[in-house]
């Protein structure tokens, strides 16, 4: 009678600490979720300013335009303009990256496995040589 209540004892341990795993990964997978809706914040705000930019770029080469300049993006006017909504894209674009990421990592949470290596590192390159028989 007494191994019977060892094996369900250990049986029961072994049920906690799957049931701790997944209230960690709940957890942190929920806090991964915060993090995205606030990247999702802060891409949308980015986004209006990248539309505010492009009006005022459209502006910039309408007046110049108007003023009978033939190539409008040679001013230094257009130019900044351009270049503001240029890197106002960029750093939206990196929050989608971002929470591409995140999503990632939830997903490589619930499978139990390490997130996939950075962009341009691939399996092949990771594996150490192994020595060649002579």
């Amino acid at each position: 009678m007494r191994a019977d209540y060892q094996g369900f004892a250990i049986k029961g341990l072994k049920g906690l600490k799957g049931a701790g795993w997944y209230a960690t990964t709940l957890a942190l997978n929920m806090m991964r979720r915060g993090l995205i809706l606030g990247r999702y914040t802060l891409a949308c705000w980015q986004k209006q300013k990248v539309n505010k930019a492009m009006r005022r770029l459209g502006e910039q080469f309408f007046q110049a335009l108007e003023q009978g300049e033939s190539n409008p993006l040679v001013r230094s006017e257009v130019s900044d303009a351009v270049q503001k909504a240029k890197d106002l894209k960029e750093v939206k674009d990196k929050n989608y990256q971002a929470v591409a990421a995140i999503r990632e990592k939830i997903r490589a949470a619930w499978v139990k496995e390490s997130p996939p290596p950075p962009a341009g590192k691939t399996e092949e390159a990771e594996k150490p040589q192994e020595p060649t028989a002579s």
